[in-house]
């Protein structure tokens, strides 16, 4: 195993991979995707041990979307049990400890949001109370906004730390400890692509949305655009994590 050199537009190509990914195999990509959704949502239905139990397996998920690119990277067509494999391999216990150590951090990183931004809580309150007026419901929309920023800011180091290590501890049978180390060299020297990689997925999302709006208003379908309009974000969900497996091995080389 070797880090491997990119340049910043490298994750231009990156995303441009999972796109024509997703033209490749839709049906297959979107149909995964819409699989995991259930699945966080039933978890997420259970009280206490469900959000629990969802973050502990978000690393085994990464790690099966990374089985899944390789998969379309070798020509075939992806199914569930691609996507749950890492959960049958001797990787298992490492991948629920990654998970386990993310979901502690990420927990103490949004008790430093709430410390440097009170006032979500209250903005919440107020976005979903009924009888507030129109301008305390603009301010509230603001706070929330200028909140999600700020966590979103404090969570992207996380991601990008634990971004490889699934693969890592998967391909390599590395612990946690080795498999995070891993990563976070391999997020560091290749900072700019992911960067890149990053601000292209925000801009292509900037681009689907403003044309999904223009036609949904061109052709006046109100709430009924939702129909038009859930299946096109589901399958752009489904191209950034196929594209996921073309960044990690763009940046580790595990043959070498």
């Amino acid at each position: 195993m070797k880090l491997c050199q990119t340049t910043p537009r490298d994750g231009l190509r990156w995303m441009l991979a999972g796109l024509a990914r997703l033209r490749r195999a839709p049906m297959a990509l979107g149909g995964l995707f819409a699989l995991v959704m259930l699945i966080l949502s039933m978890l997420l239905g259970l009280p206490w041990v469900g959000p629990l139990l969802m973050v502990l397996l978000l690393p085994a998920l990464h790690a099966g979307w990374y089985e899944v690119g390789r998969v379309l990277q070798d020509g075939g067509t992806p199914g569930p049990a691609h996507l749950f494999a890492p959960l049958r391999q001797p990787a298992r216990k490492v991948l629920l400890q990654l998970g386990a150590l993310q979901a502690v951090l990420a927990w103490l990183l949004m008790a430093l949001g709430d410390l440097i931004d009170p006032g979500m809580s209250d903005a919440w309150d107020l976005f979903r109370d009924s009888e507030a007026g129109d301008g305390a419901m603009i301010e509230a929309v603001a706070t929330l906004q200028q909140g999600m920023v700020l966590r979103a800011a404090l969570l992207a180091p996380l991601l990008l730390a634990f971004w490889h290590a699934p693969a890592v501890a998967l391909r390599t049978g590395a612990g946690a400890a080795k498999a995070l180390f891993v990563s976070l060299t391999a997020s560091g020297r290749h900072l700019g692509a992911f960067v890149v990689f990053a601000l292209a997925w925000i801009g292509a999302d900037l681009v689907l949305s403003a044309a999904l709006a223009a036609v949904v208003g061109v052709l006046g379908l109100g709430a009924i655009g939702t129909v038009l309009v859930l299946p096109a974000a589901l399958m752009f969900s489904a191209a950034f994590y196929a594209s996921m497996q073309v960044s990690i091995d763009a940046c580790i080389d595990f043959e070498g």
